[in-house]
């Protein structure tokens, strides 16, 4: 609430949410891109599923993770920029 001109107490005018497509930005990794996408439904889904939503997000990106961490390939074919590290220029060079 704010106080007006005239002393009387006014509402804020608060502007409704806009709900606009989020664009995702591809991380390289279908696994994880097709993880979370999962999160773009959740406009369209009642509050109460949120969390069942996220801890199903959280259990796929983990899973990517570990499957980096043990050395399982992504047998997808697109598994990003894995594996392109720069190795450091020696000294001198």
């Amino acid at each position: 609430m704010t106080e007006s001109d005239s002393g009387s107490v006014a509402p804020l005018e608060h502007a409704a949410p806009e709900h606009a497509a989020r664009e995702q930005a591809a991380t390289g990794d279908v696994r994880v891109d097709e993880t979370l996408a999962q999160l773009d439904d959740l406009d369209e889904l009642p509050v109460e599923a949120h969390p069942a939503v996220f801890e199903q997000v959280h259990r796929g990106l983990a899973a990517a993770l570990g499957a980096l961490d043990s050395g399982v390939e992504d047998t997808s074919g697109t598994s990003g920029t894995r594996g392109t590290s720069v190795t450091p220029a020696a000294p001198g060079s």
